[in-house]
């Protein structure tokens, strides 16, 4: 079998896009033996800013002065979509019965504190913990991730091959696969992936030609690695960085090679419905079927991944509207890729939940179509979230709604403790380190 590695232009290229696999160092503490409820949990963040208007409470254009309302998120929430002045196109479900049907629907949580920015709302969601605004968006936060958790908690020891964070773009994202803190860090961190560059653009232009070496070529090249080693006081496992053990780390090399050749053959399985070109794909629909790939692949317990293209609600609200009916789209259509999965269907437990809201008032910017632009500065509005927490019916509770505006049920930091307890490492996580609490009502 050829392998493909990643010495000639591969490394001006893979900055920033996913962890160089190593060997993974030997020992844990606190490793724990809880119950599960499912043994897969896949977390959406659907994010780039979500207002409660246009998402859960279906207004629609009713924020702009027009009287028709309507659910944009016909896969994930119940209600008939808007039936005139349609300023997009509709995509029909994906879904027979919308998610919320097949789980429970907290209609209002809280991001409760702290600067309600992309990065902020991400890192809260994903260590358990609000960050203020003295935030440094060029490190890895002081809290450990729910990875991290996840990793170093779970008895028997899972490798990193197991825990997955792929994000629609880059900048500060990739440091949320692990923390500063001194008991985790990067030997418990997750494999990052952003799909868009390792497959796409710089990813198919250089990772495709790197070296193919044969298998003698192999035995040379570990033969000299293994002589540097011992002749120099520093292995690769001495730097930071996501460790993976020496057969996960094939594994990964054969997939990224094999999902390299489907991406310029063509192959990959696009979330678009029938008969709509590859040209409707958007940023978070591509990094859905990305996610899918390491989905079907490596089946991993744990994988976190984010949409963002709703960030354009800053300048287009008509765009917004748009990508969130697609985002919704990917969504459906990632948990029927699940449901057909051998190793996965009904053993997974989906939860979506926007990294914050949006501001109540409009910002001073119009669209094409004379609609208002909305921003986030941390108004009470934009503290308004959702989660939908979906799985099988024996584990989680089904059609079931809790909170509404008047009574808040939950918060972000909730989604820590909530996701640690489904994979049951929960009560081996030290205390005081997750301020959250497990959002029970959802499950049976």
């Amino acid at each position: 079998m050829k392998r493909r590695t990643f010495i000639r232009k591969a490394g001006l290229a893979t900055a920033g896009m996913f962890a160089v696999p190593y060997l993974l160092p030997s020992g844990r503490l606190f490793a724990g033996t809880g119950d599960r409820l499912v043994n897969h949990v896949v977390v959406v963040l659907f994010a780039g800013g979500v207002r409660h208007q246009e998402s859960v409470d279906q207004s629609y254009l009713a924020a702009q002065g027009f009287p028709t309302t309507g659910n944009l998120l016909q896969n994930m929430l119940a209600g008939n979509a808007p039936t005139n002045n349609l300023i997009y196109t509709p995509w029909q479900p994906i879904l027979s019965t919308p998610l919320a049907k097949h789980g429970t629907l907290f209609k209002e949580l809280r991001y409760a504190t702290g600067p309600t920015g992309h990065f902020n709302g991400h890192t809260a969601a994903i260590t358990g913990n609000y960050t203020d605004v003295s935030l440094d968006l060029n490190v890895n936060p002081d809290y450990p991730t729910v990875f991290e958790y996840y990793r170093k908690h779970t008895d028997p020891a899972r490798s990193a091959i197991n825990s997955w964070w792929m994000s629609e773009g880059l900048g500060p994202y990739p440091a949320l696969n692990y923390s500063r803190n001194g008991m985790y860090g990067p030997m418990y961190g997750a494999n990052y992936l952003r799909p868009a560059t390792t497959f796409g653009g710089y990813g198919l232009e250089y990772l495709s030609e790197a070296i193919t070496f044969q298998p003698d070529d192999v035995t040379k090249i570990s033969s000299m690695k293994n002589f540097l080693d011992k002749n120099f006081d520093k292995t690769a496992a001495d730097y930071p960085g996501i460790l993976n053990t020496s057969e996960d780390r094939e594994k990964i090399k054969s997939f990224i090679y094999e999902t390299l050749n489907k991406t310029s053959m063509g192959q990959i399985e696009w979330p678009l419905p029938p008969g709509i070109s590859t040209a409707e794909l958007t940023g978070d629909l591509v990094n859905m079927a990305y996610a899918w790939q390491v989905l079907d692949t490596f089946s991993p317990e744990l994988l976190v991944i984010n949409s963002f293209d709703l960030d354009t609600c800053h300048f287009n609200f008509t765009n917004y509207l748009s990508y969130m009916h697609k985002a919704d789209y990917g969504v459906g259509w990632l948990w029927s890729k699940i449901q057909q999965h051998p190793v996965l269907a009904n053993d997974t437990i989906l939860i979506c939940m926007p990294d914050h809201g949006r501001n109540e008032l409009p910002n001073s910017v119009y669209d094409a179509n004379g609609l208002r632009a909305f921003d986030h500065t941390s108004d009470e509005n934009s503290r308004r979230l959702f989660a939908l927490i979906v799985g099988p019916a024996d584990k989680v509770k089904q059609n079931e709604i809790v909170g509404d505006a008047f009574n808040p049920v939950g918060e972000t930091v909730d989604l820590v403790p909530t996701v640690a307890h489904i994979l049951g490492f929960h009560e081996y996580i030290p205390g005081g380190f997750l301020p959250g609490r497990i959002l029970e009502e959802a499950f049976v």
